[in-house]
């Protein structure tokens, strides 16, 4: 089911226990030399759209979220961020009209690091009305079902994935080596945020447009490795994966654990 396709009346009649929302949200942000703006939405967008069509009774999909919280990466052209305080208020009217819907599970299906403080914030505020949300960082789970999947910011995961969904949206005629500005040479970044020091990584936060000038933190995961047929096989994967876990979701007893 997709909610913008019913009548206030229909949204109505949803049997809420045997049915989990799922979200799509990302962001509108630079994505290297080669991937498009719109990366971070377009991926789970595609995945929810997958798990509806495998699921439709047990699915609420709702409207793709494209906005999000992306200070680090605002100075490059065409980036857009709301900021924490937005998108928490955004979320949080989504999970009560939800919740007037009868369904009480949510599954936030996000593609942007940057949203994981925010979904927190509506996760709880979903929890104390008696629900209970999940989230799911696409990025994240590929590198936990494969090693080979490890994911950098604008690199060729998710540049591939893109490949899968919407090759024209690819720009690789503008490919060019990665361009990082390590701190140091004890102190060279391993992410937008980290730098590795002494084996272990310690977060230093700096302007994206100053560590990574060219857009791309892929590090070993370069958008040059990317083809469509790596982006299918990871889209599977993950798709597949959340299907089982939405399944799963929906045996869980809300009312276990709940203070009285």
């Amino acid at each position: 089911m997709y909610l913008a396709s019913l009548s206030w009346s229909k949204a109505g009649q949803i049997r809420g226990d045997g049915v989990v929302a799922v979200l799509p949200l990302g962001s509108l942000e630079e994505h290297g030399p080669v991937g498009p703006l719109g990366t971070d939405y377009l991926v789970p967008e595609r995945m929810a759209a997958r798990i509806e069509a495998k699921m439709p009774e047990r699915v609420l999909v709702l409207p793709t979220l494209p906005y999000g919280v992306t200070p680090a990466l605002a100075s490059f052209p065409g980036s857009v961020d709301v900021g924490y305080e937005a998108l928490c208020a955004v979320l949080r009217g989504i999970v009560d009209a939800v919740l007037r819907c009868g369904v009480k599970r949510i599954l936030f299906l996000n593609g942007h690091g940057g949203n994981a403080a925010a979904i927190d914030n509506a996760a709880l505020y979903l929890y104390r009305k008696g629900g209970q949300a999940a989230e799911i960082d696409w990025w994240v789970l590929c590198a936990q079902l494969n090693d080979k999947w490890r994911c950098g910011h604008g690199g060729g995961i998710e540049t591939a994935v893109v490949m899968a969904v919407k090759p024209e949206w690819v720009h690789l005629e503008d490919l060019f080596e990665s361009d990082v500005a390590h701190l140091g040479e004890r102190l060279r970044n391993v992410h937008i945020h980290s730098v590795a020091f002494e084996g272990a990584a310690v977060r230093m936060v700096r302007d994206a447009r100053d560590s990574i000038p060219s857009g791309d933190a892929g590090y070993d995961d370069r958008p040059s490795r990317a083809n469509a047929k790596l982006g299918e096989d990871v889209l599977d994967a993950v798709t597949n994966y959340t299907e089982r876990f939405i399944a799963e979701f929906l045996e869980v007893d809300l009312s276990v654990g709940r203070a009285k």
